[in-house]
């Protein structure tokens, strides 16, 4: 089954895309080349409510794959822009976001997959 993206889910995948893009340390990761390659793996969202505020909790399922200690960067640099991003979300505002988890595996030819899981809380302005 196909997840329906919604206007907020549209969004903050952009977003996501266009901070990872707009940095120098792994705006590489997003060529087609046969570099280095950051993959989007899976989105999933549940909807998401407080006493005063309602929203969408998101996971994101993000996978780098690459040599070894060019992941390692990756992975440090990543986490470092999901901080305190500036994201554009008309109509919602990002509540927090945070890399979760790791797993990481090692691959033939000294190249390691490492997957993140990126947690999102989106606010309804």
């Amino acid at each position: 089954m196909r997840l329906q993206l919604t206007d907020v889910h549209t969004r903050l995948l952009r977003s996501i895309r266009s901070l990872i893009a707009a940095d120098p340390n792994l705006a590489q990761w997003l060529d087609d080349s046969d570099g280095p390659r950051l993959i989007i793996e899976g989105f999933d969202s549940e909807p998401w409510a407080s006493l005063t505020f309602s929203g969408t909790r998101h996971r994101l399922d993000i996978r780098l794959q690459g040599p070894g200690h060019a992941v390692a960067d990756a992975s440090v640099h990543l986490r470092a822009l999901l901080k305190e991003p500036e994201l554009e979300l008309p109509g919602h505002f990002l509540a927090e976001i945070e890399a979760i988890e790791t797993i990481s595996d090692i691959q033939h030819e000294g190249l390691t997959s490492l997957a993140i899981q990126v947690e999102a809380l989106t606010i309804v302005e």
